[in-house]
């Protein structure tokens, strides 16, 4: 996470995640990618891809052939035409280099979402309202956790997982920023309880997008797991390194 932006980086967060978490599908959006497609609308002012409706914006972002698609939502078409050349030139800053050069956010789109599509299962998503990520990450491990658990077992399969409270997944945000791990490939179950490690991934000085999962796992601090009670179906979060939590300047 960057706070000051509002900038989700993830991993293993999907397309379909997002759009189940966030509170509602956009109903305008506006695609960052170039070349432009001619088999979408084109808006002549920004001479960029449109697509209108949630049934459409749904079915073209989850079409397998629609990968590394990059967008942003917008409120109204009159708010596109009324951008300036150099407000044209950071949006296409943004979807070149996956990055904003001011801000995200446009008073003029009211866009309540930046989506930027680096392959790999790796997103960078701003979000106007960052609690909207937590939904997201709450529909992420739900999905994570059943593929994990069921993996293992050929009759016994578990596919009632209940929802995450937000409250205790906000009770990561202090430890985000550093950059954290879902280790579903070191969750075990013992005595009904199914345990899913969260370290803290080290510092090198090196972005994410260019680090290997050898790399991320490398120093990384188990400093909570997150428990589900099999019997009660009731999450816990225990806290296992409190020292990681202090720094709550974002809490």
């Amino acid at each position: 996470m960057e706070p000051i932006a509002n900038l989700i980086y993830s991993r293993g967060l999907s397309v379909e995640d997002f759009l189940r978490g966030i509170p509602r599908i956009p109903t305008h959006i506006l695609l960052l990618n170039t070349p432009i497609n001619d088999n979408l609308s084109v808006e002549p002012h920004t001479q960029l891809n449109t697509i209108s409706g949630t049934f459409n914006i749904r079915k073209y972002l989850t079409n397998p052939k629609a990968e590394h698609v990059s967008w942003l939502d917008y409120s109204h078409a009159e708010g596109l035409e009324e951008l300036l050349p150099e407000e044209i030139a950071e949006l296409l800053f943004l979807g070149h280099m996956h990055t904003h050069y001011t801000t995200p956010f446009s008073y003029k789109l009211q866009n309540e979402f930046v989506f930027l599509s680096l392959g790999s299962k790796h997103l960078k998503v701003y979000y106007r309202k960052l609690k909207n990520f937590y939904p997201v990450l709450n529909d992420s491990l739900i999905r994570h956790t059943r593929l994990a658990f069921n993996e293992r077992r050929m009759f016994r399969r578990y596919d009632n997982f209940a929802e995450i409270p937000q409250s205790m997944l906000r009770q990561l945000t202090p430890i985000l920023s550093n950059g954290i791990i879902f280790a579903f490939d070191q969750a075990f179950e013992q005595g009904k309880q199914y345990r899913i490690p969260i370290l803290v991934v080290a510092d090198n000085g090196q972005s994410p997008i260019y680090r290997s999962r050898t790399s991320l796992y490398n120093k990384a601090k188990q400093v909570a797991v997150l428990r589900y009670n099999m019997t009660s179906g009731h999450w816990h979060l225990v806290i296992t390194d409190s020292h990681a939590f202090e720094d709550d300047q974002f809490y």
